[in-house]
C-alpha cells in the first residue's frame, strides 16, 4: 500500500495561541529574501540583465574564429585531413620522381647496350675492310676502313660519356689504345707486310674487349635494376613510415577539434539541465562560434525570465499565506473556545462538530506549512544556515513532538541512536525527521511497532525509519517522492494530505548531498536516509 507524506497526519499537536500569530509558520519566516525592497518587474529585469550581459561580456576565444558552427566543423575537417593530404602530395611527388629516375636509367642502359653492340659490329666491319685491303690492295677499301675507324671512335666517346662505370671506362681505354696502335700500323705499313698482318690479327683481341664491354654494360643494367628495386622498397618504407607518423597527428587533431566542437554543445546541454533543475542563480555563458554564443545568451535570458517567475511565485505564496493567516488563526481560536465551553456547555453532537473544525483547521495549517516548505526546498536548493547538528538529539526532539500521537495509537517504539553529527541546516534536517516520523506513525496500525535507528558508519550517518503498516507496492516506489502524489493507501481510509511531505524530505536530503531511498521490506515501509558526517564531531555511542 502507498504511503503519503508526513504532512498528511491529522494528529498534529499545536499549542493554543492567543494572538493572530500563534501556532502559524509564515512565509516570511521560511522564505529567504522576504521583506526586501520591491524589485523591478519581470520584463524590465530580464531586459536590463540581458543587455548588461551583452555589453560587459568579454570577447570570446572564438572572436577571430569561424562565425558559425558549420564553419568550425568544416575548418576542423580541413585541419584533420590536411596531414593526410600532405602525405598524399608527398607520395605522388616521390613516386613521380622515382618513375622519372627509373625511366632515365632504363633509357641510359638501353643506349649503353646499343652502343656496345654497335661497337662490336663496327669492329667486325673494320676487320673485314682491313683484310680485304691486305688482299686486294684497293685504296677505297682502306678508306672504308678509315671511315669505320672514325665511326668506332665516335661510338666509344659516346659510350664513355654515357656510362659512369670505372670498369667500362678502363676497357674502353684499352680498346681505343689497341685500336689506335693497329690503325697507325695499317696506315704506315704496306699491305701484306709482316707488321700489317700482325696488326690485322689484333682484331681478335679487340672483339673480345668489345664483347667484355657489352657484358659489363649488361651487368650494369642488372645493377641498375637491383638499385631501382631497392629504391622502390625504400620509397614504400618511407611512405609507410610517413603514414604511421601522420595518422597519430590526424587523430590528435581530430581529438582536439572534437573537444572544441563538443565543448559549446556540452555547455548548452549543461545550461539546459541547469534550467531544468531550477538552478537559476549561476549565469549561463556559452563559448564557441557566434551562433552558439548567441544561443547561450538567449538561454541566459530565459534563465533570468524563469528566475523572475520564481520570484513572483514566491511573492504570491507569501501574500497568500499572509492573507490566510488571520482568518485561519481566528477560526482555530474560536473552535478552541467552543471546545473549552467558554460560551456555554455543548451537547455531544456539538462537541463532535467542534472536534471536526479543530482537526481540519490544524490540517489546513499543516498543508499551508508544507506548501511553504516545499517552495523553500525547490527554490533554495543549497542550505544557507549551515551548522554542526547533533542528529541524535534532533531525532529525540522530533519524537517528543509526536509523543501524544504515538501514545494514542499505542505504538511500540524501539530506538537505536548513535551519537552522530552532520553539517547542515538544522531546520531542514528537522523537517526531514518530522516528515518521515509523521509518515511512519500515520500508517502504523493501532498497537503497531515503530523502529528508528541512527548509525555512524565512519563516513556517513544512516537513518532508518521502519513501520508495521501496509507497506509500499513495488510499482509505486518510483512515484512516491513526486510532489502531490497520493498512493492507494491514502484512499483506503486515511485523511487525504498534501502529498508533499516525502517530496520535501527528498529535496532537503539532496540539498545536503545525501540520499533517501525505500528499502524493500516484507512488512511495512522502510525508509533510509544517508548524510555526510561532520568533520567536527564523529563520536560513537548509543
Amino acid at each position: 500500500m502507498e504511503h503519503t507524506t508526513a504532512g498528511d497526519s491529522p494528529a498534529l499537536e499545536e499549542t493554543p495561541g492567543t494572538g493572530p500569530q500563534a501556532g502559524f509558520i509564515t512565509a516570511a519566516a521560511l522564505t529567504p529574501g522576504a521583506g526586501r525592497a520591491v524589485e523591478p518587474s519581470a520584463p524590465q529585469a530580464s531586459k536590463q540583465a540581458f543587455f548588461a550581459m551583452n555589453s560587459v561580456a568579454p570577447k570570446s576565444l572564438y572572436f577571430y574564429g569561424p562565425r558559425s558552427f558549420a564553419a568550425l566543423l568544416l575548418l576542423g575537417f580541413v585541419v584533420v585531413v590536411l596531414p593526410l593530404i600532405s602525405a598524399l602530395i608527398y607520395a605522388s611527388v616521390f613516386v613521380e620522381r622515382l618513375a622519372k629516375q627509373s625511366q632515365a636509367t632504363v633509357y641510359e642502359a638501353a643506349q649503353a647496350t646499343g652502343l656496345s653492340r654497335t661497337l662490336v659490329d663496327q669492329l667486325v666491319e673494320m676487320e673485314r675492310s682491313a683484310r680485304q685491303y691486305q688482299v686486294l690492295r684497293d685504296k677505297q677499301l682502306f678508306q672504308a676502313y678509315e671511315e669505320k675507324h672514325s665511326d668506332m671512335q665516335n661510338t666509344a666517346v659516346q659510350l664513355s660519356q654515357l656510362v659512369n662505370d670505372p670498369a667500362v671506362h678502363e676497357h674502353l681505354q684499352t680498346l681505343l689504345q689497341e685500336e689506335a696502335d693497329q690503325y697507325t700500323t695499317l696506315k704506315s705499313e704496306p699491305p701484306n707486310s709482316k707488321k700489317s698482318l700482325q696488326a690485322v690479327e689484333t682484331f681478335l683481341s679487340l672483339r673480345e674487349t668489345a664483347q667484355s664491354l657489352l657484358a659489363l654494360n649488361e651487368k650494369s643494367i642488372d645493377r641498375e635494376v637491383t638499385a631501382m628495386g631497392a629504391a622502390t622498397d625504400h620509397a614504400l618504407q618511407v611512405l609507410v613510415w610517413i603514414a604511421f607518423a601522420l595518422a597519430p597527428v590526424s587523430l590528435v587533431l581530430a581529438a582536439i577539434f572534437t573537444v572544441i566542437l563538443t565543448r559549446p554543445i556540452k555547455q548548452v546541454d549543461r545550461a539546459i539541465r541547469q534550467l531544468g533543475d531550477g538552478k537559476f542563480n549561476a549565469p549561463i555563458r556559452v563559448t564557441g562560434p557566434r551562433d552558439l554564443e548567441y544561443l547561450g545568451q538567449r538561454l541566459d535570458w530565459l534563465r533570468i525570465r524563469l528566475m523572475d517567475v520564481e520570484k513572483q511565485k514566491t511573492r504570491f505564496i507569501q501574500h497568500v499565506s499572509h492573507e490566510l493567516k488571520t482568518p485561519l488563526t481566528a477560526l482555530r481560536e474560536g473552535a478552541e473556545l467552543l471546545g473549552d465551553e467558554v460560551v456555554g456547555s455543548l451537547r455531544r453532537e456539538q462537541r463532535e462538530v467542534v472536534r471536526i473544525v479543530q482537526q481540519n483547521s490544524v490540517r489546513l495549517q499543516k498543508l499551508i506549512e508544507d506548501l511553504l516548505h516545499f517552495n523553500l526546498a525547490i527554490y533554495h536548493q543549497r542550505p544557507t544556515n549551515v551548522t554542526t547538528v547533533s542528529l541524535h538529539k534532533l531525532l529525540t526532539r522530533a519524537l517528543e513532538a509526536h509523543k501524544l500521537t504515538m501514545v494514542a495509537k499505542e505504538l511500540n517504539l524501539k530506538l537505536e541512536l548513535d551519537t552522530t553529527f552532520v553539517e547542515g541546516d538544522e531546520e531542514r534536517l528537522r523537517v526531514i525527521a518530522d516528515n518521515l516520523l509523521s509518515n511512519a506513525i500515520k500508517y502504523s496500525p493501532q498497537g503497531g511497532r515503530l523502529l528508528l535507528t541512527l548509525k555512524n558508519t565512519g563516513s556517513k550517518a544512516v537513518l532508518d525509519v521502519k513501520d508495521s503498516g501496509p507497506g509500499i507496492p513495488e510499482e509505486e516506489r518510483d512515484k512516491l517522492f513526486d510532489a502531490f502524489y497520493h498512493g492507494a493507501a491514502a484512499e483506503a481510509g486515511h485523511v487525504k494530505g498534501s502529498g508533499l511531505g516525502l517530496s520535501i524530505a527528498r529535496e532537503h536530503v539532496l540539498a545536503h548531498d545525501g540520499t533517501i531511498q525505500i528499502v524493500p521490506s516484507t512488512r511495512g515501509a522502510h525508509f533510509r536516509v544517508s548524510l555526510p558526517l561532520s568533520h567536527k564531531g564523529d563520536g560513537h555511542g548509543s
